[in-house]
């Protein structure tokens, strides 16, 4: 009896350790984190820094990175559904007028303090700021840059960079004769969102557009034509453009930067130059420049892509408290430095462009500067991903040779009629 007696308080007592056990498993906060991989973090930083996360505050994180393409699908299919699946998603610069038509994210006003806040610079704070509502914290500073092989020039007699479209065709005809690149070029055009980067950047080097401020459609006019005849032309004719471009992602253009074969890489992302000189990953070390300029169709068209991405957590998620940590502990100025001295990429903090140690490291951030200075947005309307949609499989038509530039325009504008921007009726 006294055996079973005691056989019986064991087994309650092993029971109730386990139930603690498992309660106290319970307990832990966790977190569902969704992010694209940065296009240069081939170190696994941002995971690095995850786990640290996790270390300090005891908070369990799922992190998820896949391509942009991939997130972009998930989080809009689960916060359209109402789900909360994820407690802190990318927030792209292209979604925000989608993103206060539909609420479907908690304003960050009250999580952190005023001081925080305005550490972080102000045009990308503002870029996901609506009606006084911080909606998302900039985690991405990926304005895009104009990176050339100063080599590879120099052996063709080519004394300074191209700076208009005209020049890079001369330039990159020269590359070829002598045998020094193939292909001069190489564009990421494979059919995703990336692509459509790529189209808004070649439009605005020609001083074109989608639309108008007046509400115009302007794709198909004579300039919006011209632009998508250049892209092909350079692809089909001059042949400068690696014709595997149309299959190729931005981190598959980048490495052929990196091995040597392309000279020119028009919209590199901030981190390009700290990779082209890292030998582990490049065969160009010491090799590539910063322009101060981006090429366009004259040298007084000048634009480049500013195409800043944030954290934001959704309304549906039950995990607030423990997804702002997260954020607040990733966008510090201890975890944006570190990034920055690692993988190279732009600062998220005002202060850090006063920093002597990075500005030792990264003196081209002189050359960033002058390109920054016409640095453009995509267009900001609610349907921007379906416009993307649109134009990614129009474009590549024209380059498979199924549509001619004028068509692909025509396409493009028949879509775009009757579309609401700022008040007006798009015809």
């Amino acid at each position: 009896m006294k055996r079973f007696t005691f056989l019986l308080v064991a087994l309650v007592l092993i029971g109730g350790l386990v139930f603690a056990a498992g309660s106290s498993e319970q307990e832990k906060e966790k977190i569902t984190v969704i992010m694209p991989r940065h296009e240069m973090d081939l170190d696994g930083l941002w995971e690095k820094q995850t786990r640290e996360f996790e270390e300090e505050t005891g908070i369990q994180v799922e992190f998820i990175q896949m391509s942009w393409d991939e997130v972009q699908t998930k989080v809009m299919i689960d916060l359209s559904a109402g789900g909360s699946t994820y407690d802190v998603i990318e927030f792209d610069n292209g979604w925000v007028e989608k993103f206060v038509a539909t609420g479907w994210l908690e304003p960050l006003n009250s999580y952190g303090t005023d001081e925080y806040f305005d550490s972080l610079l102000p045009g990308i704070l503002n870029t996901f700021t609506v009606d006084g509502d911080i909606l998302g914290v900039g985690w991405n500073n990926d304005t895009r840059f104009f990176f050339y092989n100063r080599e590879m020039l120099d052996k063709a007699g080519i004394k300074e960079a191209p700076k208009t479209w005209a020049e890079v065709v001369e330039q990159s005809s020269k590359l070829k004769s002598a045998g020094i690149s193939e292909y001069p070029m190489a564009e990421y055009w494979n059919q995703e969102w990336a692509l459509a980067n790529s189209i808004a950047f070649y439009l605005y080097s020609f001083g074109a557009n989608y639309f108008d401020e007046d509400g115009n459609i302007t794709i198909n006019d004579a300039e919006g034509i011209e632009t998508l005849q250049f892209m092909l032309d350079i692809l089909k004719e001059y042949k400068i453009v690696n014709p595997s471009s149309i299959t190729l992602s931005q981190e598959a253009a980048a490495d052929l930067f990196y091995r040597g074969s392309s000279a020119f890489f028009f919209q590199g992302p901030p981190s390009t130059y700290s990779y082209a000189n890292d030998p582990s990953m490049s065969s160009v070390v010491g090799q590539v420049e910063v322009a101060s300029w981006l090429p366009g169709k004259t040298t007084d068209v000048q634009a480049t892509l500013t195409l800043p991405e944030a954290f934001a957590i959704p309304k549906t998620s039950e995990n607030k408290n423990a997804a702002w940590k997260y954020i607040e502990y990733m966008i510090s100025a201890e975890k944006d430095k570190e990034r920055s001295l690692q993988i190279g990429s732009l600062p998220m903090f005002s202060d850090a462009y006063e920093d002597p140690e990075l500005l030792a490291k990264y003196p081209h951030w002189i050359q960033f500067g002058a390109q920054s200075e016409v640095a453009r947005a995509l267009p900001l309307v609610s349907w921007y991903d379906e416009l993307v949609e649109k134009t990614i499989v129009v474009v590549q038509q024209m380059f498979q040779g199924s549509r001619t530039p004028a068509e692909a325009a025509d396409e493009i504008a028949k879509f775009l009629e009757g579309r609401e921007y700022n008040g007006k009726t798009l015809k």
